[in-house]
Protein backbone atom coordinates (compact mmCIF):
# COMPACT_ATOMS: atom_id res chain seq x y z
CA UNK A 1 0.00 0.00 0.00
CA UNK A 2 1.30 3.15 -1.07
CA UNK A 3 0.71 6.81 0.06
CA UNK A 4 0.19 7.86 -3.82
CA UNK A 5 -2.53 5.21 -4.35
CA UNK A 6 -4.25 7.14 -0.86
CA UNK A 7 -6.33 10.46 -1.65
CA UNK A 8 -8.73 10.06 1.68
CA UNK A 9 -8.21 8.72 5.57
CA UNK A 10 -11.03 8.19 7.31
CA UNK A 11 -10.52 8.25 11.42
CA UNK A 12 -12.40 7.33 13.80
CA UNK A 13 -12.74 8.96 16.86
CA UNK A 14 -13.16 7.65 20.70
CA UNK A 15 -9.43 5.65 21.33
CA UNK A 16 -8.19 6.70 18.42
CA UNK A 17 -7.87 10.35 17.73
CA UNK A 18 -9.12 11.24 21.52
CA UNK A 19 -8.33 9.62 24.48
CA UNK A 20 -11.84 9.33 25.85
CA UNK A 21 -12.49 5.63 27.33
CA UNK A 22 -11.78 6.13 30.75
CA UNK A 23 -13.77 9.46 31.00
CA UNK A 24 -16.86 7.18 29.43
CA UNK A 25 -15.81 4.75 31.85
CA UNK A 26 -15.70 7.14 35.24
CA UNK A 27 -19.13 8.56 34.16
CA UNK A 28 -21.15 5.00 33.28
CA UNK A 29 -19.76 3.27 36.17
CA UNK A 30 -21.36 4.97 39.33
CA UNK A 31 -24.41 5.00 37.40
CA UNK A 32 -24.38 1.10 37.02
CA UNK A 33 -23.41 0.68 40.58
CA UNK A 34 -25.68 3.35 42.12
CA UNK A 35 -28.65 2.63 39.54
CA UNK A 36 -28.29 -1.61 39.25
CA UNK A 37 -25.64 -2.52 41.28
CA UNK A 38 -23.32 -3.83 38.90
CA UNK A 39 -19.94 -2.88 39.64
CA UNK A 40 -17.52 -2.91 36.41
CA UNK A 41 -13.37 -1.92 36.18
CA UNK A 42 -11.59 0.43 33.36
CA UNK A 43 -10.68 -3.32 32.35
CA UNK A 44 -14.17 -4.82 32.23
CA UNK A 45 -15.19 -1.40 30.24
CA UNK A 46 -12.26 -1.71 27.83
CA UNK A 47 -13.10 -5.35 27.32
CA UNK A 48 -17.15 -5.29 27.51
CA UNK A 49 -18.24 -1.61 26.20
CA UNK A 50 -15.49 0.30 24.53
CA UNK A 51 -16.34 1.10 21.21
CA UNK A 52 -19.66 0.12 20.96
CA UNK A 53 -23.24 2.03 21.07
CA UNK A 54 -25.03 2.74 23.69
CA UNK A 55 -27.99 0.59 22.10
CA UNK A 56 -25.69 -2.15 22.06
CA UNK A 57 -24.23 -1.24 25.99
CA UNK A 58 -27.75 -1.82 27.54
CA UNK A 59 -28.24 -4.85 25.68
CA UNK A 60 -25.52 -6.12 26.80
CA UNK A 61 -26.01 -4.50 30.22
CA UNK A 62 -29.41 -7.00 30.22
CA UNK A 63 -28.36 -9.84 28.49
CA UNK A 64 -24.68 -10.52 31.43
CA UNK A 65 -26.67 -9.00 34.40
CA UNK A 66 -30.07 -8.95 34.08
CA UNK A 67 -30.01 -4.43 34.08
CA UNK A 68 -33.62 -3.47 33.44
CA UNK A 69 -33.25 -0.17 32.11
CA UNK A 70 -33.94 1.60 28.81
CA UNK A 71 -32.01 3.55 25.97
CA UNK A 72 -33.82 7.21 27.26
CA UNK A 73 -32.75 6.79 31.07
CA UNK A 74 -29.27 5.76 30.38
CA UNK A 75 -28.71 8.57 27.55
CA UNK A 76 -30.02 11.22 29.85
CA UNK A 77 -28.67 9.73 33.27
CA UNK A 78 -24.94 9.27 31.00
CA UNK A 79 -25.16 12.97 29.46
CA UNK A 80 -25.53 14.63 32.72
CA UNK A 81 -22.86 12.71 34.08
CA UNK A 82 -20.94 14.11 30.96
CA UNK A 83 -22.04 18.04 31.29
CA UNK A 84 -20.76 17.69 35.20
CA UNK A 85 -17.79 16.28 34.10
CA UNK A 86 -16.36 18.82 31.40
CA UNK A 87 -16.00 16.67 27.79
CA UNK A 88 -12.95 19.29 27.21
CA UNK A 89 -10.95 17.54 29.84
CA UNK A 90 -10.71 14.55 27.27
CA UNK A 91 -7.20 14.33 25.99
CA UNK A 92 -6.04 13.75 22.26
CA UNK A 93 -4.36 10.53 22.07
CA UNK A 94 -0.65 10.82 21.98
CA UNK A 95 0.77 11.88 18.17
CA UNK A 96 -2.71 12.62 17.21
CA UNK A 97 -2.23 16.06 16.07
CA UNK A 98 0.69 15.40 14.34
CA UNK A 99 -0.95 12.46 12.40
CA UNK A 100 -3.33 15.05 11.18
CA UNK A 101 -0.75 17.18 10.13
CA UNK A 102 1.00 14.30 8.57
CA UNK A 103 -1.64 13.92 6.00
CA UNK A 104 -2.69 17.06 5.48
CA UNK A 105 0.47 17.94 4.15
CA UNK A 106 0.71 15.26 1.82
CA UNK A 107 -2.23 16.29 0.36
CA UNK A 108 -4.65 13.64 1.46
CA UNK A 109 -8.52 14.21 2.13
CA UNK A 110 -9.53 13.63 5.58
CA UNK A 111 -12.54 13.07 7.53
CA UNK A 112 -14.24 11.75 10.51
CA UNK A 113 -16.91 8.12 10.86
CA UNK A 114 -17.51 7.88 14.61
CA UNK A 115 -20.37 5.97 16.85
CA UNK A 116 -20.25 9.50 18.76
CA UNK A 117 -22.67 12.36 18.34
CA UNK A 118 -21.57 15.42 16.71
CA UNK A 119 -22.44 17.36 20.24
CA UNK A 120 -19.28 15.28 21.59
CA UNK A 121 -17.01 15.81 17.96
CA UNK A 122 -17.68 19.03 18.25
CA UNK A 123 -16.90 19.83 21.93
CA UNK A 124 -13.45 17.95 22.44
CA UNK A 125 -12.06 18.65 18.85
CA UNK A 126 -13.07 22.15 18.82
CA UNK A 127 -11.65 22.41 22.32
CA UNK A 128 -8.38 20.66 20.65
CA UNK A 129 -9.11 22.84 17.54
CA UNK A 130 -9.02 20.09 15.13
CA UNK A 131 -12.25 20.49 13.66
CA UNK A 132 -10.53 22.21 10.34
CA UNK A 133 -8.55 19.09 9.59
CA UNK A 134 -12.40 17.63 8.50
CA UNK A 135 -13.44 18.01 5.79
CA UNK A 136 -16.59 16.38 6.78
CA UNK A 137 -17.97 13.85 9.94
CA UNK A 138 -20.16 11.01 10.25
CA UNK A 139 -21.79 11.23 13.41
CA UNK A 140 -24.23 8.72 15.03
CA UNK A 141 -27.51 10.97 14.04
CA UNK A 142 -26.68 10.51 10.05
CA UNK A 143 -26.89 6.46 10.09
CA UNK A 144 -29.43 3.86 11.30
CA UNK A 145 -26.90 1.85 11.73
CA UNK A 146 -23.79 2.41 13.66
CA UNK A 147 -20.72 0.81 13.91
CA UNK A 148 -20.41 -2.59 12.98
CA UNK A 149 -22.40 -2.30 10.29
CA UNK A 150 -20.90 -0.60 7.07
CA UNK A 151 -23.06 1.61 6.31
CA UNK A 152 -20.84 4.82 8.36
CA UNK A 153 -17.94 4.20 5.88
CA UNK A 154 -20.36 3.52 3.14
CA UNK A 155 -22.14 6.52 3.47
CA UNK A 156 -18.45 8.47 3.72
CA UNK A 157 -16.68 6.99 0.79
CA UNK A 158 -19.88 7.87 -1.04
CA UNK A 159 -19.42 11.60 0.48
CA UNK A 160 -15.58 11.45 -0.64
CA UNK A 161 -16.81 10.25 -4.22
CA UNK A 162 -13.89 8.08 -4.57
CA UNK A 163 -12.91 4.30 -5.37
CA UNK A 164 -12.84 2.02 -2.25
CA UNK A 165 -8.99 1.71 -3.18
CA UNK A 166 -8.27 4.87 -2.65
CA UNK A 167 -9.25 6.17 0.99
CA UNK A 168 -8.42 3.95 4.30
CA UNK A 169 -9.74 3.99 7.84
CA UNK A 170 -7.74 4.14 11.08
CA UNK A 171 -9.76 2.43 14.13
CA UNK A 172 -8.94 0.87 17.53
CA UNK A 173 -11.81 -1.65 17.78
CA UNK A 174 -13.16 -4.58 16.25
CA UNK A 175 -16.44 -2.86 15.58
CA UNK A 176 -14.93 -0.29 13.62
CA UNK A 177 -12.21 -2.56 11.83
CA UNK A 178 -15.43 -4.90 10.91
CA UNK A 179 -17.41 -1.66 10.40
CA UNK A 180 -14.56 -0.34 7.97
CA UNK A 181 -13.47 -3.66 6.37
CA UNK A 182 -17.59 -4.87 5.63
CA UNK A 183 -17.72 -1.55 3.54
CA UNK A 184 -14.95 -2.39 1.42
CA UNK A 185 -11.59 -0.34 3.00
CA UNK A 186 -8.06 -1.27 3.73
CA UNK A 187 -8.15 -0.65 7.57
CA UNK A 188 -5.25 0.12 10.12
CA UNK A 189 -5.58 -0.93 13.06
CA UNK A 190 -4.58 1.17 15.91
CA UNK A 191 -4.37 0.29 19.89
CA UNK A 192 -2.40 -0.67 22.85
CA UNK A 193 -4.97 -2.97 24.46
CA UNK A 194 -4.14 -6.71 24.68
CA UNK A 195 -7.68 -7.46 24.72
CA UNK A 196 -8.30 -5.79 21.02
CA UNK A 197 -4.95 -6.69 19.83
CA UNK A 198 -6.14 -10.12 20.41
CA UNK A 199 -9.77 -9.44 18.70
CA UNK A 200 -7.99 -7.50 16.10
CA UNK A 201 -5.02 -10.31 15.39
CA UNK A 202 -6.30 -11.17 11.76
CA UNK A 203 -5.67 -7.83 10.82
CA UNK A 204 -3.40 -6.90 7.65
CA UNK A 205 -1.91 -3.46 9.58
CA UNK A 206 -1.99 -3.48 13.33
CA UNK A 207 0.18 -1.13 15.23
CA UNK A 208 0.13 0.43 18.56
CA UNK A 209 -0.03 4.23 17.83
CA UNK A 210 -0.08 6.52 15.75
CA UNK A 211 3.33 7.01 15.12
CA UNK A 212 3.95 3.57 13.01
CA UNK A 213 0.98 5.03 10.93
CA UNK A 214 3.33 7.02 8.52
CA UNK A 215 5.60 3.57 8.18
CA UNK A 216 2.88 2.41 5.36
CA UNK A 217 3.08 5.37 3.58
CA UNK A 218 6.61 5.83 2.64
Amino acid sequence: MKLSNIKAVLFDLDGTLIDSEFFYFSNWSPILAEEFGVQITYEDWIRDFAGHTLVRNIQYLQDQFGVDTTQEFMWTATRANYAKSDMTTIRLMPHAKETLEYFKSKGVRIALVTSSYNTTVQTVLGHHQLLDYFEFFITRELVENPKPNPEPYRLATEKLGLAKEEVIAIEDTITGYTSATAAGLVCVAVTKHATEKARLSEAEFLISDLTKLSDFFN
